[in-house]
């Protein structure tokens, strides 16, 4: 039943990788995820034909003059899957260089140990180890043959050190895909397919290092290691599938537009404020309401991306009394803030009080505005830590530290021209 299931899903799955492959390529030759696609199209059909190649009738069809071709077929197939699965991880965690040279090492090193199973199982093809079928040794039991038993070894010893690799690097995946949680569920999926897999090896060459010696166990290796390797099939079926639909669904028209659609409105009540201020730094100005802004959903990547410009210019535009900065931090430390969200904070303080010098006109020596320390590191990380970075410092707008800082703010302004100072 278990090989039924993985063997069904595995052809839907095939089927439907194969057309998303084929319109990916039409529309997008250059896409540079396109590698780690195929090596997930490579995964899916040589673990349907892998599974299928052990179910009847092609136990029958390819028992050729007394040989179990099947078996080899199996094996070679199964640990060619590992390999594209651990591609398709290397090519979506690593950089192209050094996914290209580990892949072209495990290739060499497969080719070489199928190179040596086929050789031991070519020394007698007609053993009862390679039958899978009830008569055969694999589910009737007995005594093995020892080439069939080392042939066995090092096929699954393969396998099982693929898994290992394949887990270590989906941890890795975790860990940088920052909280998404359908491409963290997918992998941790995937990998407890991995470890299936990784017990049914261990024990499938711990009996047959037995079978070697002479020593023939009370049970038989069908009886332990199908249902652990239905079951572990089809976690890594269901792992790759969650996976690959969690890239899809991240990378689609729909969803990137809906999350610069959500970062656009998020960025809406400061840079609103930001406008009324200094209106020359919009392109487009900004709807007069959110409930306007909220119906303005055409080129919300454009206008996320324009309403972050146009904060830093108006950031740099601001009038900052002196002084600010480090009254903000003090009564931030005074409440146990630090890290990240202190600097949101101080920075949010010191954007009010900018706005509060604008609304009051003071007449202020100033010196040219520019963003903390925090604010340029950020910057320099990309526009993703941009975004973030003016959300948190929008969020921070309710703080209580903000708002005695609004309200301080006359004094401010007193002491900077006092002292012959503007900005911090």
């Amino acid at each position: 039943m278990w090989f039924v299931l993985v063997t069904g899903f595995g052809m839907v799955w095939s089927a439907l990788a194969l057309v998303a492959h084929l319109r990916r390529v039409r529309s997008r030759p250059d896409d540079p995820s396109l590698p780690a696609k195929r090596s997930l199209l490579g995964a899916a059909v040589l673990a349907t034909v892998s599974y299928a190649s052990a179910m009847p009738p092609f136990t029958t069809l390819l028992h050729i003059d007394g040989m179990w071709i099947n078996w080899p077929v199996a094996m070679t197939l199964g640990n060619a899957t590992v390999i594209c699965v651990h591609m398709f991880y290397l090519f979506s965690v690593e950089r192209r260089a050094t996914a290209i040279r580990i892949a072209r090492r495990e290739w060499l090193i497969y080719a070489a140990l199928t190179a040596a199973v086929i050789t031991l199982f070519a020394m007698n093809p007609s053993a009862s180890d390679y039958d899978i079928t009830p008569a055969g040794r694999y589910q009737a039991g007995g005594p093995g043959d020892p080439f069939a038993a080392v042939a066995y070894m090092l096929s699954m010893g393969f396998s099982g050190t693929m898994n290992v690799v394949v887990c270590r690097l989906g941890w890795r995946w975790v860990k940088r895909s920052k909280g998404t949680r359908w491409l963290a569920m997918g992998l941790n999926t995937n990998a407890l397919g991995q470890i299936g897999a990784l017990l049914m090896v261990l024990h499938s060459v711990g009996y047959n290092i037995a079978l070697l010696f002479g020593v023939v166990p009370a049970w038989t290796q069908n009886l332990a290691e199908t249902p652990i390797k239905g079951i572990a099939g089809l976690l890594t079926m269901l792992g790759l599938s969650a996976t690959a639909l969690s890239l899809w669904i991240r990378n689609s028209r729909l969803v990137v537009w809906a999350h610069a659609n959500q970062a656009r409105r998020r960025l809406y009540p400061l840079h609103r404020r930001m406008y009324a201020i200094f209106p020359v730094i919009a392109v487009d100005p900004p709807p007069s309401s959110a409930w306007k802004d909220f119906l303005h959903v055409r080129r919300a990547k454009r206008q996320a991306l324009d309403r972050i410009v146009e904060l830093w210019e108006g950031r740099q535009r601001l009038r900052i009394p002196h002084g600010t900065r480090a009254l903000a931090r003090e009564l931030g430390h005074a409440q146990g803030l630090s890290g990240p969200v202190l600097d949101a904070v101080v920075e949010r303080a010191c954007l009010e009080a900018g706005f509060e010098v604008a609304r009051l006109g003071t007449d202020v020596r100033v010196e040219l505005a520019t963003a903390d320390e925090a604010s340029r590191l950020v910057r320099e990380k990309g526009i993703a830590a941009e975004l973030r970075w003016w959300e948190e410092v929008g969020r921070a707008g309710t703080s209580p530290i903000v708002a005695e800082i609004r309200a301080r703010t006359p004094e401010l302004v007193r002491a900077s021209i006092s002292s012959g100072a503007a900005t911090s």
